[in-house]
């Protein structure tokens, strides 16, 4: 397994000059191309990453959390979960770090710990990619794919807590 990335090399190279192609120059250009697209994305991602930070020091996140119990508890969802299916639509890193909280405190095999490695591995940092693929396609009716984007999140946590207690 160790030997494919060598041998990937070795076979675009050797495609390359085989072909007569300019490796080198468009090697080049894929990396101009690729510092263009980082810096039209910069502004909207330190944006996400700045405005997660905020909300979760600023005691938002407990707040939400605190408001929401009420509801989870009604529909038999584990409150222990609930910071991680709050993060992850906002932060890969906010989740996984909150992902790995709750499998320290709970287990990997417990219900709380398989509910947060499924909710981990089968929903989307919805903000934030959104926030930047969404400028840079120029799309109309953003409203309708984050709408679509939080529903999908939701049904995410309901599946798993039924699939999972």
């Amino acid at each position: 397994m160790s030997g494919i990335l060598p041998i990937l090399i070795i076979f675009v190279f050797g495609y390359g000059l085989i072909h007569k192609i300019p490796i080198f120059t468009h090697f080049c250009d894929g990396v101009k191309d690729g510092l263009k697209v980082c810096l039209q994305i910069f502004p909207t991602l330190l944006l996400v990453l700045v405005s997660v930070a905020v909300f979760r020091a600023s005691g938002g996140m407990d707040i939400l959390i605190s408001f929401l119990s009420p509801v989870c508890q009604f529909f038999s969802i584990p409150p222990q979960i609930l910071p991680l299916a709050l993060v992850r639509p906002l932060s890969g890193g906010g989740a996984l770090s909150v992902c790995e909280d709750l499998l320290k405190t709970f287990g990997a095999d417990s219900v709380i710990g398989r509910m947060a490695a499924v909710l981990s591995a089968s929903t989307e940092t919805t903000f934030y990619t959104l926030g930047i693929y969404l400028p840079r396609t120029k799309q109309h009716g953003t409203g309708k794919i984050l709408a679509c984007a939080v529903v999908c999140d939701v049904i995410t946590l309901i599946v798993t807590v039924l699939l999972l207690s």
